[in-house]
């Protein structure tokens, strides 16, 4: 089977990143098809991470550097921006076709095999629960040495938190996903604690709140795991950007040991990420050296995090932020990397998301604003978004059809005006879609 023909099998299944429903998370349905399989997860140790924010970013860190300590290391992440194979990849590059291939022919005839009376609460299996098997499965055909899984929603319920890792990376924690993961933080801390195994050290990175940092500390007591808070390792932080919007960073942590490298992925908080990923990768591996974990860190790429590219002869830079902390610091990063700049937003979110807080961050930072609504089903209207700045006093305008928004924003940039796409990362990847026809019509 082809990746392609696989991709269409996936889409008879329900996908909770197109359509958010309820009562749709358990475990059993997962360990009932992990079985059936062998359990492929236990062929491979892996590490844990989840979080509001950050958590892709350290996995892909985290990742990078077991892989330039020179083991084969999988990375399984979400969501993916162009091309499917994001999701399940090495560190640097995606498998051979054959290793996708031999893992889909092995799902889909598992999955075929199995009656609707078999599975658990004869409840039918979901989008996120197959990827996550077909992850599984690639790790073991394609021979890895290790694996990092982030986590999709929440962390006790989600699909992959049928492993056993080595090691478990709690990122900050914000408001999100509260109709599932709860209405205050130290509900969605409790539900993203819900990786922390027993006896498994934890590492957990710097806090927005200290009622997440309070919680994580409270499960890890409860479970007699080892607590690594990185704000007790990581001494000082710095950074600098460069003209070509790479960043420079140096991290000294309190044992005495300094970390000086690259980051393609710019901003303040990448740094704290990057002090995340090296906490968890020198407990987790101390024989990896400080050169590897430079190297590796410098290496780490992820789409659509403060991506910088080009439309049309302007400078574009795409960023699936999406929450109000994240968003602040997408906003600050792109000032910072690109001072006395006319910047123009181009911005869409989801309908769960906190408009509300989110739109009067964008006050007196833009030359233009313009609200579009992607193509998602659970996209956040326009209107909403056009209403709520209007309420706020900024002045902003709403072009529904995405096309039709680009070509209107870039027939009124000038060649050193910036174009930030923000809010979704579907919304990056449709734009990224939308990029080869814009080049050769405008």
């Amino acid at each position: 089977m082809t990746l392609s023909d696989f991709y269409s099998w996936l889409s008879k299944f329900l996908n909770f990143e197109k359509t958010q429903q309820k009562g749709i998370f358990w475990l059993d349905s997962m360990k009932f098809l992990a079985d059936r399989l062998g359990n492929p997860q236990d062929d491979i140790q892996c590490i844990h991470t989840a979080g509001s924010k950050g958590k892709g970013s350290v996995s892909a860190m985290i990742a990078g550097i077991i892989e330039a300590s020179g083991k084969k290391c999988g990375l399984y992440s979400s969501p993916h921006i162009t091309d499917f194979r994001e999701r399940v990849k090495s560190a640097s590059s995606f498998f051979e076709d054959e290793v996708y291939e031999k893992a889909a022919d092995t799902l889909v005839s598992c999955v075929e095999s199995i009656s609707p009376e078999e599975l658990p609460g004869k409840r039918p299996l979901t989008w996120f629960e197959l990827v996550t098997v077909f992850s599984f499965l690639c790790f073991k055909y394609a021979g890895v040495d290790f694996a990092v899984y982030e986590t999709g929603l929440g962390g006790r319920l989600d699909s992959t938190n049928i492993i056993h890792p080595a090691l478990t990376v709690l990122m900050p924690i914000e408001k999100e996903h509260t109709e599932f993961l709860g209405n205050t933080i130290e509900e969605i801390a409790g539900e993203k604690a819900g990786i922390i195994k027993n006896g498994i050290p934890a590492v957990v990175s710097f806090q927005n709140y200290t009622e997440a940092e309070e919680t994580f500390r409270k499960t890890c007591l409860q479970k007699n795991a080892e607590l690594l808070l990185v704000r007790n390792y990581a001494e000082k932080l710095h950074h600098s950007y460069r003209k070509d919007g790479l960043m420079d960073a140096d991290i000294t942590f309190r044992n005495g040991e300094k970390f000086s490298f690259t980051l393609k992925m710019p901003g303040e908080v990448q740094v704290q990420n990057a002090a995340a990923a090296i906490t968890a990768v020198s407990k987790a591996f101390p024989e990896i050296t400080p050169e590897q974990i430079e190297q590796g860190l410098s290496k780490t790429f992820i789409p659509a995090r403060f991506e910088i590219s080009s439309l049309c002869g302007r400078t574009l830079v795409l960023d699936g932020a999406h929450t109000v902390k994240s968003i602040k610091n997408t906003v600050e990063t792109l000032r910072e990397v690109f001072p006395e700049r006319n910047c123009t937003l181009l911005f869409a979110c989801a309908g769960d998301k906190d408009i509300e807080d989110i739109i009067p961050l964008f006050k007196g930072k833009f030359s233009r604003i313009v609200f579009t609504s992607p193509k998602t089903v659970r996209s956040c209207s326009s209107e909403k978004a056009f209403r709520t700045a209007k309420e706020n006093g900024i002045d902003a305008e709403k072009i529904d059809d995405l096309k039709t928004a680009l070509c209107a924003i870039i027939r009124g940039l000038k060649e050193s005006d910036i174009l930030l796409s923000a809010g979704s990362f579907y919304l990056a990847a449709e734009i990224k879609e939308l990029i080869p026809r814009l080049e050769s019509e405008i």
